[in-house]
C-alpha cells in the first residue's frame, strides 16, 4: 500500500539565537518530509515584513518569544491584526506557563518548548491544519477576528533607522557607541533616540526600551 503523502507545509522561522534557528530547520527537515522551510531570521522586524507579503508568507510562523530586538508577542501581535494567513506558533526555553496566556491574547495558535523535537512537529501540524496547540488557543481566523481594527504595537511606527538605534540601545549601547556602529555623528544618534521615544510615547530611554523588547506593555 503506497504511503499517503502530506501537502507541502511552508514554514518561517524567528529567533535571535542562530543555532536555535539550525535546531528548529534540522528537526522540521529530518521529522517532517512534508515541510519546507522558506526561510530564517534572527530580526523580528524582518520576519513581520515576509509573513505580511504574499509571495513570502508562509503557512507557519515559529517565534521564539524573548529575543533581543522586538519580543515574540509583538511580532505575534502585529502579524495577527493584519492578516489570519500565516498560522503562529510560539517557542520558548521557558516554563509554557511564564508565555501562554500571553502568547494566546497576542494572537498565536499554540505554544511549545524550543528543545523538544517530537511536540514542535505535531504541534506544526496541527496548527498547519488550521487547529491550536494547548489550552486557551484560538485558530488564527478567531484571533484575527478578535484583534482586527486594533492599532499595530508602537514599535512599528519607527523607521528602519530609529529602530536601528532602539535596537542597539536595548542591547546597553550609549549614544556615542550606537553613532560608531550605526556610522553616523553623535548629534544624528541622539535625533534617531529622541525620535524613537517620541514615537514610541514614553519619556526616558529605560521606558523606551522596555517597551521595545516588550518587558513592558503597549498601553494604547
Amino acid at each position: 500500500m503506497a504511503e499517503t503523502v502530506r501537502p507541502i507545509v511552508t514554514i518561517g522561522l524567528l529567533d535571535n539565537d542562530e543555532f536555535s534557528l539550525a535546531f528548529l530547520e534540522r528537526a522540521i527537515s529530518e521529522l517532517m518530509p512534508e515541510a519546507r522551510v522558506l526561510w530564517k531570521t534572527v530580526s523580528g522586524r524582518d520576519a513581520v515584513a515576509r509573513c505580511l507579503d504574499a509571495q513570502r508568507s508562509p503557512n507557519v510562523l515559529l517565534t521564539d518569544m524573548s529575543m533581543d530586538e522586538l519580543s515574540g508577542l509583538v511580532v505575534c501581535r502585529t502579524i495577527r491584526v493584519q492578516t489570519a494567513r500565516v498560522m503562529i506558533l510560539a517557542v520558548t526555553s521557558f516554563s509554557l506557563a511564564v508565555y501562554a496566556s500571553k502568547a494566546a491574547e497576542a494572537g498565536a495558535q499554540g505554544i511549545v518548548p524550543k528543545s523538544v523535537e517530537a511536540p514542535i512537529v505535531d504541534a506544526i501540524r496541527a496548527v498547519a491544519a488550521g487547529g491550536t496547540w494547548g489550552e486557551g488557543f484560538q485558530t488564527s481566523s478567531e484571533a484575527h477576528q478578535r484583534l482586527s481594527g486594533r492599532r499595530l504595537p508602537r514599535q512599528f511606527l519607527l523607521s528602519d533607522r530609529e529602530a536601528e538605534a532602539m535596537n542597539l540601545c536595548s542591547r546597553g549601547l550609549g549614544t556615542e557607541q550606537i553613532a560608531g556602529e550605526m556610522q553616523v555623528s553623535v548629534s544624528t544618534a541622539k535625533t534617531y533616540l529622541t525620535r524613537a521615544i517620541h514615537k514610541l510615547g514614553v519619556n526616558s530611554r529605560g521606558q523606551a526600551v522596555a517597551l521595545w523588547t516588550g518587558a513592558a506593555e503597549d498601553e494604547r
